[in-house]
C-alpha cells in the first residue's frame, strides 16, 4: 500500500532521455525531453486480508529533463485512483497525508554512456540510481528497468519486474495502522510497483511540467455518490486530522490550511448538504471552559471555511468539550488525540 512506486518509476524516467546518445560526441538532453501522461501509466497493487490484491493507480504525473541531464518526476499523490471514492480518500489521508505532503519528487542525473548502444540495440535493461522524496523522508536506491526506443524522438521506459516497497522505510507504518482500523481489514506493508512511461523530446505543447504541478498541487473532491458518500469522506477527513490551534487558543495555525482546504473541497463536493463541525478538548482545566472553547474552534473552523467558499448557513457548529474522548487522557499522546474538530452532515 506504498507510495515509493514513484521511486521506481523515478529510475525509468532518467533512462529515456540518453537514448539520444545515438551520435559520436553528440549532447544527449539538448532542447530536453518531457513525460507523455497520456501514454504512461504508474500501477501498484495493494494487498489486504492475506490474499486480495487491489489494482490502483495515479493519474497525474509529470516529468521533464534539463539539458543538463538532470531528470526529474513528480506525482501528484490526491490523484491516486483506487476505483473506489472512499478508499481514495482513505489513501490521500491516512496513508499519504497529502494536505501535508502534496507528492512525490524523484531525481535523478543522468549519464549519457549508460545507454550510447541503444539506437543499434533499440531495447535495452539497464540499472539506474535515484533519489526519491515522499511523505518528508528522502530515500536513495536504485532499480532494473527496459528501455525502448519508439521513434527518433520517442522512447518508452518500462519496469522490468514487479518491484516490492516496504512503507515502514517511508515512515508510512502508523498510516497503515490507521487504514487497518478505519476499515477493518489487515493490510500487508508492501506495495507492489509497475510503470510504463514515455518521453518526448523538447517541450510539451501544453506543459503540464513538473514545476507546474509542485505550483499548484490541486486535488479534486472525491465525487460523493448522494448522502452516504459524503458523510464517508468527512469521516475519513476527520481521521486524518490536520487542524490545529494554538494551546488554549481559537486561533489556527497556519499548518491547518491544506487540511481546511481539502475539506473545503468536499464540501463544494456535497452541494445542497449542511456540514456539522464539532470541536474536541482533552480533560486539562476546567469541564466548563473546556466546553466553551471546543465551541469557539469549531466557530473558528467555520469561519475558515466560509472563507474558502463555502456559504456559512451550511455550517453548523457545536462544541462537546471533553465529554467525548476517543481515547482515555492519561497520556500526552492521548490528549493530543482527544483535542480534534469532527465533520459530519448536519441532520
Amino acid at each position: 500500500m506504498v507510495p515509493v512506486f514513484a521511486s521506481i518509476f523515478a529510475v525509468a524516467l532518467a533512462l529515456a532521455f540518453v537514448p539520444a546518445a545515438r551520435a559520436q560526441g553528440v549532447q544527449p538532453f539538448v532542447g530536453g525531453w518531457h513525460l507523455d501522461p497520456a501514454a504512461s501509466e504508474l500501477r501498484f497493487l495493494s494487498i489486504k486480508n492475506g490474499d486480495l490484491a487491489e489494482a490502483n493507480r495515479f493519474d497525474t504525473i509529470s516529468g521533464l529533463i534539463t539539458d543538463q541531464g538532470k531528470a526529474q518526476i513528480r506525482v501528484l499523490l490526491d490523484s491516486v485512483d483506487t476505483g473506489v471514492d472512499l478508499r481514495n480518500v482513505r489513501l490521500r489521508f491516512m496513508l499519504f497525508e497529502s494536505f501535508q505532503h502534496p507528492e512525490a519528487v524523484i531525481t535523478a542525473q543522468l549519464d549519457a554512456a549508460l545507454l550510447r548502444d541503444l539506437p543499434a540495440l533499440t531495447r535495452k535493461e539497464i540499472d539506474l540510481s535515484y533519489a526519491l522524496s515522499l511523505h518528508g523522508m528522502t530515500l536513495s536506491n536504485h532499480a532494473r528497468v527496459s528501455v525502448a526506443l519508439l521513434g527518433e524522438d520517442r522512447v518508452e521506459v518500462a519496469s522490468v519486474a514487479p518491484i516490492p516497497v516496504s512503507a515502514a522505510k517511508l515512515g508510512m507504518a502508523q498510516g497503515i495502522a490507521t487504514m487497518e482500523q478505519a476499515a477493518g481489514v489487515s493490510i500487508v506493508p508492501v506495495g507492489i510497483v509497475s510503470f510504463t512511461l514515455v518521453f518526448e523530446r523538447g517541450s510539451p505543447d501544453a506543459p503540464n511540467t513538473a514545476a507546474d504541478t509542485a505550483s499548484a498541487p490541486q486535488a479534486t473532491a472525491p465525487s460523493a455518490a448522494g448522502r452516504a458518500g459524503c458523510a464517508d469522506s468527512l469521516a475519513e477527513a476527520s481521521r486524518a486530522g490536520g487542524i490545529q490551534f494554538s494551546p488554549g487558543s481559537t486561533r489556527l495555525r497556519a499548518n491547518s490550511g491544506p487540511a481546511l482546504d481539502r475539506v473545503a473541497e468536499i464540501a463544494k463536493g456535497c452541494a445542497g448538504l449542511r456540514l456539522l463541525i464539532a470541536g474536541h478538548t482533552d480533560s486539562d482545566g476546567a469541564a466548563q471552559a473546556n466546553l466553551r472553547l471546543s465551541r469557539a474552534r469549531a466557530d473558528a473552523v467555520a469561519a475558515a471555511l466560509a472563507t474558502r467558499g463555502i456559504a456559512r448557513s451550511r455550517l453548523q457548529t457545536r462544541g462537546l468539550g471533553e465529554a467525548e474522548p476517543l481515547v482515555p487522557n492519561s497520556t500526552p499522546a492521548n490528549k493530543a488525540r482527544n483535542r480534534r474538530i469532527e465533520f459530519t452532515l448536519a441532520e
